[in-house]
């Protein structure tokens, strides 16, 4: 054994005040001075896990609203392709889209649904196709992330094909 404290009973560097941190009651050194530090631990860890945590329910909110709007387009653009008249169309694209964002639970601060419906104007056996777009604008103010926009806007749309055989009147 070479060292200070070497031929005393004790391992090299055990001393208590030695560089390597070792003393009584801590033969690896371990603990000392490491009062308090759990407390600071978390102090810098609770805030990112909470700001984490945010952001991931901003990110699922958002695509949870993008897909109910795209699903509320898709109905609406289905319901109204299937319409005798293009204000029947129109009646119906503006009834689903409204009635599948509320089935959904989805609370847009400002929804707006447009259609082009002209194709139901046509003769029957002609081709065409109807389309509508939902917008919904998302609040995200309840979140509370720094730098994150207190609303977002989502736009889907979809287009369904004229049903060619059907008895459309003018």
């Amino acid at each position: 054994m070479t060292g200070i404290g070497a031929g005393r009973g004790e391992p090299t560097g055990a001393r208590r005040g030695h560089p390597t941190g070792a003393g009584r009651g801590h033969p690896t050194g371990a603990g000392r001075g490491q009062r308090g530090t759990v407390s600071v631990e978390a102090a810098l860890l609770v805030p990112v896990l909470v700001l984490v945590a945010a952001l991931t329910a901003a990110g699922w909110r958002l695509w949870w609203a993008g897909s109910q709007v795209q699903a509320a387009a898709q109905s609406a653009a289905r319901s109204a392709s299937q319409a005798p008249t293009p204000q029947r169309g129109h009646e119906l694209a503006v009834a689903v889209a409204t009635s599948g964002l509320d089935t959904a639970g989805l609370h847009c601060a400002d929804a707006s649904i447009t259609d082009d419906v002209g194709a139901l104007g046509r003769q029957a056996g002609a081709m065409g196709g109807v389309s509508v777009t939902v917008t919904c604008t998302v609040d995200l103010s309840d979140l509370l992330v720094p730098g994150l926009p207190g609303s977002i806007t989502v736009t889907r749309g979809s287009t369904e094909s004229i049903d060619v055989f059907s008895r459309r009147s003018r």
